[in-house]
């Protein structure tokens, strides 16, 4: 038994303890249901369900998985929620799922999410489509004035005061019979969902964000759907400043580890860890038995995969350098930290203004290195022009930095108060 699945176990054990943690009745609010789930396990029940849904101005999506054992998360359960119901839906009970992808990837069906990149990604596994018309009110409350990444309970104490319960949402949710306590939060994960997504709308129509936070959740969801290696190359290289031609080895490694991964239907790290993808880059073995030879590298996969990975080390020439930038070491002198640090607060304070979280926006990596290049008169547009946050940032920021745009910061009872001005003699706030 692994240590997440122990971690699991733990987690179950206490859910389904005798004494159960305190827990709130729900929030009394018109778009907030307060009957008990309905537990569907049949096929006809699953079917009317959807009907009702199909019906509903907006619907709730959640799943509960096990994604650690296996390529594909393994679902255990799917929850769905409309202004006056919650469904939980038992996968293990229903003859398939198809219905419910079908929903989820149905235009004309407006469904919402908290934090549902994997649970989106459901639907093309499952049907091959993907999904459509879907809000995340994750996203969307980094437009209204709270922090990004957040949980689902600090929106909702933000906006309404209501505290939910403690959750035991790491459990071993392929376990049968689930516990009160366990399907009692699960349904709480797509109760409060219609009713925060009408008060972020209205919010964000106030605060003028709306389009924008609209536009980032149909990026988001487009993004989804490729496998992208960054963030595998930066956990992987930890980092270490690889040279163009290593770190193309290593995009094409990863890219091989995860078509890989997805046949023999097992996790990346259990395929091959981390630590032994860097030694094979280093090392280039040209056999199979060098390969099992890494420390670390499992042996059944160099018995079984080894002629794919040594395709990848044995052409070398043929690698497509064009995505590698040499790295280098920041430039940034004394006197340009301090340069950043200052910009970098006048961007947090002109997000603070917008009510928008910087970190949905950029990182002050990523702007240090734009200014440093900009102020040569070399750098590019911060944000492409069809990017929500060239017409949020960046077109200010040059105003800004060329001295045509200014802000003000005051204290009042609210705390911050923010605001601009166009050109040194204007003081009219915007």
């Amino acid at each position: 038994m692994n240590y997440r699945r122990r971690k699991r176990s733990y987690q179950h054990e206490e859910a389904h303890s005798e004494q159960e943690a305190a827990h709130a009745p729900p929030l009394e609010h018109e778009l907030v249901p307060r009957a008990e789930p309905v537990m569907i396990t049949e096929d006809r029940a699953l079917h009317d369900y959807l009907d009702h849904a199909r019906q509903a101005p907006i619907v709730a999506y959640d799943t509960e998985f096990i994604g650690e054992e296996t390529f594909h998360p393994i679902i255990c359960l799917v929850q769905l929620a409309t202004s006056d119901s919650i469904a939980l839906i038992d996968p293990m009970a229903v003859s398939t799922l198809d219905p419910v992808w079908e929903l989820v990837a149905d235009p004309d069906v407006r469904k919402v999410v908290h934090a549902g990149k994997v649970d989106l990604q459901h639907v093309h596994h499952g049907i091959g489509g993907n999904a459509a018309s879907v809000i995340d009110t994750q996203i969307a409350a980094a437009f209204a004035g709270l922090p990004w990444p957040v949980g689902l309970a600090r929106v909702i104490e933000s906006f309404t005061g209501h505290r939910l319960g403690k959750g035991h949402t790491f459990t071993n949710w392929d376990t049968r019979p689930l516990s009160n306590q366990q399907l009692r939060y699960a349904a709480d994960d797509v109760r409060y969902l219609p009713m925060l997504w009408g008060m972020l709308e209205a919010e964000l129509d106030r605060r003028g964000n709306l389009d924008w936070a609209i536009r980032e959740c149909e990026d988001t969801l487009l993004q989804s759907r490729e496998f992208d290696p960054e963030p595998h190359l930066r956990k992987i290289s930890k980092g270490m400043r690889l040279k163009p031609r290593a770190r193309a080895l290593l995009r094409a490694l990863v890219v091989e580890r995860n078509r890989i991964a997805e046949l023999a239907d097992r996790p990346h790290r259990v395929l091959i860890p981390d630590s032994a993808m860097l030694e094979m880059a280093r090392r280039k073995p040209s056999s199979a038995s060098e390969l099992a030879a890494i420390r670390g590298f499992p042996k059944p996969t160099a018995e079984q995969w080894h002629e794919d990975l040594l395709g990848i080390l044995s052409n070398l020439d043929q690698l497509d350098l064009s995505m590698e930038q040499p790295s280098r070491p920041s430039n940034e002198a004394a006197t340009d930290q301090v340069e950043v640090d200052a910009l970098w607060m006048v961007v947090c304070t002109r997000l603070l203004a917008l009510g928008i979280s910087p970190g949905i926006v950029l990182s002050r990596s990523i702007l240090a290195e734009w200014f440093l290049e900009y102020r040569k008169s070399r750098a590019s547009a911060l944000f492409d022009a069809d990017d929500w946050r060239s017409e949020a940032l960046g077109g200010w920021l040059c105003d800004f930095i060329a001295g045509d745009r200014s802000l003000v910061v005051e204290w009042g009872d609210r705390g911050t108060i923010v605001r601009e001005r166009s050109g040194p003699e204007d003081a009219s706030p915007e």
